[in-house]
């Protein structure tokens, strides 16, 4: 027989600080070897392989082996909404210096979550959806099928965006602690990051999960919320 989840063993596994910034550095669907993870945690190269240990027991992350390299990564989507979710309901932590500051600000300005946009950046995107009545206010935690019929218009034809296919919803909203509320995510959100930077409208940082309008990226967005349908 079987019970319900016992939510006490990720709980266990993400209540320290260490393992909580390896997590919160592998958002962004990245992969990343023990010793970049043991930097960003500020520990050992044995205190780490022993974080990591108890991440993969909980299955929080999983481990890819390259020839003799090891990558670590976010186990499933339903991990990184997890860390994200927690990071939408956590105190945010004290800058202590202009290097933190400065970091902190370009994450919140635009970054990745798994396979979509957040941040500033996302919900500006999500904004300019709904506006352009291609979703509804996405709500956070809930699933949604497109509108009937499939919306078109410049946006749709702008970032190319295409119907769903399989059984991954369309849009969800993902919380998003830069402006606790919701984010599209689903396979919509992966459709307008993917296509924001087939288009060089946004380039990543070359480390970390951050990203970035570029001047084609910033001149088109400001046209198309300039030309948004009036509601």
């Amino acid at each position: 027989m079987s019970g319900e989840p016992d939510i006490s063993v990720p709980a266990r596994a993400l209540g320290d600080p260490a393992r909580a910034r390896m997590v919160a550095a592998l958002l962004g669907d990245r992969a990343m070897p023990a010793g970049a993870l043991a930097r960003e945690a500020g520990v050992s190269a044995s205190t780490a392989s022993e974080h990591l240990r108890i991440l993969l027991d909980a299955r929080i992350v999983d481990v890819e082996r390259h020839g003799r390299n090891r990558l670590y990564r976010l186990a499933s989507d339903d991990a990184s909404r997890a860390v994200e979710a927690l990071q939408g309901i956590a105190p945010i932590t004290e800058v202590r210096s202009l290097r933190a500051h400065r970091a902190s600000l370009q994450l919140r300005a635009g970054r990745t979550c798994y396979d979509h946009l957040a941040g500033d950046l996302g919900l500006r995107m999500t904004d300019l959806l709904v506006a352009h009545a291609i979703i509804e206010t996405p709500r956070i935690g809930e699933a949604a099928r497109p509108l009937d019929p499939f919306p078109q218009g410049p946006l749709i034809v702008a970032l190319d965006i295409r119907p769903p296919v399989g059984r991954r919803p369309w849009v969800r909203g993902c919380l998003d602690w830069t402006g606790r509320r919701a984010h599209a995510a689903g396979q919509l959100g992966t459709q307008v990051l993917r296509s924001m930077e087939t288009k060089g409208w946004i380039v990543r940082a070359p480390s970390g999960r951050r990203v970035e309008l570029t001047d084609a990226g910033r001149e088109t967005l400001q046209l198309l919320e300039a030309d948004r349908p009036s509601r």
